[in-house]
């Protein structure tokens, strides 16, 4: 088990990527519009996608004071350096001034939260629930399962193709939420070398606020932690009810700073 934060946060970071990695693939191989890509290299983890509907996916993380010196490198492998989000977690003053003076700015951060799993996390976390959970293993359950994806995300056409794409995956394993019999919410999680990556969640409008996500987070924990798994982590969007039921859980969010290159890009 990582013994430090910033050990821990190395680890979910590997994690995240691989499942990004999985999804870029699923995308790739499914024909999905345009080129989709990702590879390391100087320390730093890129994710690429050229269609114009997949900004949201075009980023470089892990970039460091060391690392920085192959980010122009890793820039020209991407058709647009405008559409690219840098992630650095802690930058330091040399860094940021020097992503300043290449005219990057600041964007909203991008938050990632791990928790440390103990082989008890159940025994000692998990509490009675009005929802009955359970694991995607039948084809009914999987085309229900894609249905509480769409009608949670109510994302575009080609985002939903997407996320109903990634969540295909052997890999990613889906869970249904539901009360009183009836089907609400849906989440998932995918387990890779340096820790399990909580993903997927979604929650019909009718049904929000009613503790789904809440309870289906600590089953995946506890799902995990069942596992052996010592590491879980998830990211998702900053200041977001996502955010709330993660730290009420006991993970450890960092906010990690973003940039793009704004200063030279066209304006709209």
């Amino acid at each position: 088990m990582p013994n430090s934060i910033e050990e821990s946060l190395e680890a979910a970071e590997l994690a995240v990527f691989a499942r990004k990695k999985l999804s870029l693939r699923a995308a790739s191989d499914a024909g999905l519009p345009g080129r989709f890509e990702s590879f390391s290299t100087g320390g730093l983890r890129a994710s690429m996608a050229t269609a114009d509907q997949y900004d949201f996916l075009n980023t470089v993380e892990g970039v460091t004071e060391l690392s920085a010196e192959a980010l122009p490198d890793v820039i020209k492998r991407f058709p647009d350096p405008c559409r690219i989000t840098i992630v650095t977690t802690w930058p330091s003053q040399n860094l940021t001034v020097r992503l300043r003076g290449e005219g990057y700015e600041p964007a909203p951060v991008r938050p990632i939260a791990f928790l440390r799993l103990s082989p008890d996390w159940a025994q000692t976390q998990m509490g009675a629930t009005p929802w009955r959970i359970r694991e995607v293993s039948t084809q009914e359950e999987m085309t229900l399962f894609m249905d509480l994806l769409d009608g949670g995300y109510a994302a575009s056409s080609e985002v939903g193709a997407f996320i109903r794409t990634e969540h295909a995956l052997p890999d990613i394993r889906g869970f249904i939420a539901s009360r009183n019999e009836q089907p609400l919410a849906a989440a998932a999680i995918s387990v890779h070398t340096t820790g399990a990556v909580l993903g997927g969640t979604a929650t019909l409008p009718a049904a929000r606020g009613t503790g789904a996500q809440t309870a289906l987070l600590a089953y995946r924990l506890s799902f995990a932690a069942d596992l052996g798994i010592s590491l879980a982590t998830a990211t998702a969007a900053p200041g977001s009810p996502s955010i709330s039921n993660l730290s009420k859980l006991g993970f450890t969010i960092v906010e990690r700073t973003a940039w793009r290159l704004n200063s030279h890009c066209p304006q709209p």
